[in-house]
Parts: structure tokens; C-alpha cells; sequence
């Protein structure tokens, strides 16, 4: 047992000392108080996040449109499936497709519940939790997409994660959903590896590994540096970015994803600390988005992340033409419930960036109030159903409080 506690606080010890280092170095990047952000020994002991499995029994919250907009009957999915799917390039799932990959590689099959090797009738079950998940139904999509085996953990872990950003009140919840989607992701690596250079299956692969890359760098743009630090979460991120590009270079979202990446490396320790401690560089940035907005140039996503990555890189100085890609984002229709969460968000970013802009002179000081804030109060600043950040929250917490969950 005192083996043990030497061995707990040697590491705490060592992974205070580099923080200090990263705020220390971060500090040549911003003006911005460099007081560090309160963290327990526990949470920097806690390697991931507990799931408290009540969360996908517990009813969701509902998208704030009619999901009429966006339900299609089977033919409409068919004929715009290559739009639907211009960021993930996920192939269609059709009866030959399946029946071709499965032969191929035998764990595409595995877990999938009460199929009697009926190809036609798995392909209708399979574009029946693709309608799910493109109106915006998403626990049900969750439910029935994890009955389906590899394949169908795409539309059930986009689900899971669009809600977990979008709709969760609470930002306990959206990190645990979050936690899930990446352990669950992570239960395929190995069983994936040999088909990551069958271009047939690669896009499988890539937004397998891209779900879970996304769900981890969903929680760290939001937890203190030495929760990031302890639990190494920039190295898998970065990692598993450049992972999925080298899978499935024609995917646009495996483009942003890299670039918002190295951003957000800028982002929580700065310019120099990003490029000399974890090879961050803006020409990463701008070259990936570039390639992004290349592929696809109307997803939501890639212009309101290349917005967010403007900000995280120069701060103040390109403000006019972050706040420009938001607007670009926010006049894109869409025609799923991905892209209608998506433009919601733009809007509701767009207020915070501008509460930045009028009130804040250290980036790092809005950063960290935002933090706080949310600590506090266990608010899910993502969600498009709660009001935009204000002064007023920033400065009493304490009156926003979410009440504690039974």
C-alpha cells in the first residue's frame, strides 16, 4: 500500500512539473493569467471517464426541428447518398456490398443480432438506421445501429456522439457519452487493421477511428491542461488523426479533424509549445482545411472548425474572416440532422466569439472562464437547446447551477 502511494504522488508529481512547463511555455503565446485550473489527485489518476450506463435508458432530449424535414423513404436515401455521405464517404450498404466484404473479412459480420444471412433483408434494416440517424432520431439509432455489428456502430456512434454535443443538457453526460463512444470504437482496432488498405473497406475503418478520435478530442478541448497532460490525450488524438488521413485520404472530415487537432494543440498551450513539444503547426492547419474545403466546401463543420482554428491560432488578429466562415456555415441548408446541428451550433458560436471580441483582451482568461463555468454548473456549452454564453453567466456561475441528477 505505501508502494503504491509513493508511486500515486510520484506521478502526480511529475505530471504537475510538466504542466507548469506547458503554462510556463504558453505564456510567450498570451498575454493571459496563467493561474492553473483547479484539479483533485483523483480526476488526474482517472485514466477515462466512468459511463454510467443509465444515460442510454434515460430518455434524450429531442432535436428542436421536426424530424419530418429529413426522414426519407429507401429510394430518397439511395439517391442522395453521396451527399449525405460527402464527409465520411461511407459506401452504400447494399446487398452485394456486404455480401462481397463479409466473405472477405468475417468480423464485418460478427454481432450482428437475429440475421439469417439474408443480405436484402440486412441491407433494409441496415438503411432503416441510416433514416434514423439523417432525421435526427438518434437513441433509436443508437439502439438498433449497435445490433448490427462494425458496420452499424458508424450510424449508432454518430448518434451517440451528435446527441452528446448537441442535445445533452449536461456536461457530465456529454463526457460520458462521449467515453463510450471511444471505448466502444476502440473494441474494433484490432479486428479492423487488415482491411485499413482495402479501399472497399476503408472508410469503414477511417470512421470508426475517426468517431472515437473525435469523442476524445471532445472531451480535452474542454478539461485543464493537467487532466490533458495525465491522461496523454494529445498524443492519441494526434495520432489517430493522422491515422484516418493516411486510411482514407478522399474523406474531407479526416482533413478538418487534422487541422482542428493541431489547432487545438495551439489552442491550450500556444504556438511554441504546440510546434516544439507536439509538432502542431499552422501550415498543418491551413493546408488540411485547404484540402478539406477542397473535397467538400458545404459542410458545416469544416467552416465553422476552420473558424474556431483561425481563433486558437492568431487570436484577435483574424477575427473578421472567423467570424466570416460561421456565417458561411450558418447559410449552408441542410439536409440531414448532422449538418441541421451543425449550422445551429455555427450561430450559437458565433455569439460566444463575439462576447470574446467586445469583452476580453486575454483569449486564455475567456477560455478559462468558460471552463469554470461549466465545471460549475455542469452546463453543456455545445448544446443548441441552451442559450448562448453571456457576461452575466461568465461572472455568476453559481446562478446557473444545474440541479444534482437522482
Amino acid at each position: 500500500m505505501a508502494s503504491h502511494s509513493k508511486s500515486l504522488w510520484r506521478s502526480l508529481f511529475l505530471v504537475a512539473l510538466c504542466t507548469v512547463s506547458l503554462q510556463a511555455l504558453a505564456a510567450r503565446d498570451d498575454e493571459a493569467d496563467d493561474e492553473m485550473d483547479e484539479v483533485t489527485p483523483e480526476e488526474l489518476q482517472m485514466q477515462e471517464i466512468p459511463v454510467d450506463e443509465r444515460i442510454f435508458v434515460e430518455a434524450w432530449n429531442e432535436v428542436p426541428y421536426k424530424k419530418s424535414y429529413f426522414t426519407y423513404n429507401d429510394q430518397q436515401i439511395r439517391d442522395k447518398w453521396d451527399y449525405l455521405m460527402r464527409g465520411l464517404k461511407v459506401p452504400y450498404p447494399s446487398a452485394d456490398y456486404m455480401s462481397v466484404q463479409f466473405e472477405k473479412y468475417p468480423f464485418m459480420k460478427e454481432g450482428i443480432e437475429n440475421w439469417d444471412g439474408d443480405y436484402k433483408e440486412l441491407e433494409k434494416r441496415f438503411v432503416a438506421v441510416w433514416r434514423l440517424f439523417f432525421a435526427g432520431d438518434f437513441k433509436k439509432a443508437r439502439e438498433e445501429g449497435l445490433k448490427l455489428g462494425p458496420m452499424g456502430e458508424i450510424p449508432a456512434l454518430f448518434s451517440q456522439l451528435m446527441y452528446a454535443i448537441y442535445l445533452a443538457e449536461r456536461q457530465s453526460i456529454k463526457y460520458m457519452m462521449l467515453q463510450d463512444v471511444a471505448n466502444r470504437a476502440q473494441d474494433y482496432f484490432d479486428v479492423m487493421k487488415e482491411a485499413e488498405e482495402d479501399p472497399e473497406v476503408a472508410p469503414i475503418v477511417a470512421s470508426v477511428k475517426l468517431g472515437y478520435a473525435y469523442a476524445i478530442a471532445r472531451i480535452a478541448e474542454e478539461s485543464p491542461v493537467p487532466i490533458v497532460v495525465a491522461r496523454r490525450y494529445i498524443g492519441k488524438i494526434k495520432n489517430s488523426a493522422e491515422e484516418v488521413v493516411a486510411i482514407m485520404p478522399d474523406q474531407p472530415l479526416a482533413h478538418a479533424f487534422r487541422a482542428g487537432v493541431d489547432a487545438g494543440i495551439m489552442r491550450r498551450v500556444g504556438k511554441f509549445t504546440g510546434r516544439m513539444t507536439y509538432g502542431a503547426r499552422t501550415t498543418t492547419v491551413e493546408e488540411s482545411f485547404d484540402d478539406a474545403l477542397k473535397l467538400a466546401p458545404d459542410i458545416p463543420i469544416v467552416n465553422y472548425e476552420y473558424a474556431n482554428a483561425l481563433i486558437y491560432m492568431n487570436r484577435k488578429r483574424d477575427l473578421n474572416e472567423a467570424i466570416s466562415y460561421l456565417e458561411t456555415a450558418m447559410k449552408i441548408r441542410p439536409e440531414f440532422s448532422m449538418d441541421a446541428l451543425d449550422v445551429m451550433y455555427s450561430y450559437k458560436r458565433l455569439q460566444e466569439v463575439r462576447l470574446y471580441a467586445l469583452n476580453f483582451r486575454s483569449f486564455r482568461k475567456f477560455e478559462k472562464l468558460r471552463r469554470k463555468f461549466s465545471k460549475k454548473t455542469d452546463r453543456n456549452l455545445t448544446s443548441v437547446l441552451s442559450d448562448p454564453l453571456s457576461m452575466d453567466m461568465l461572472n455568476n456561475p453559481e446562478n446557473y447551477v444545474l440541479p444534482e441528477r437522482k
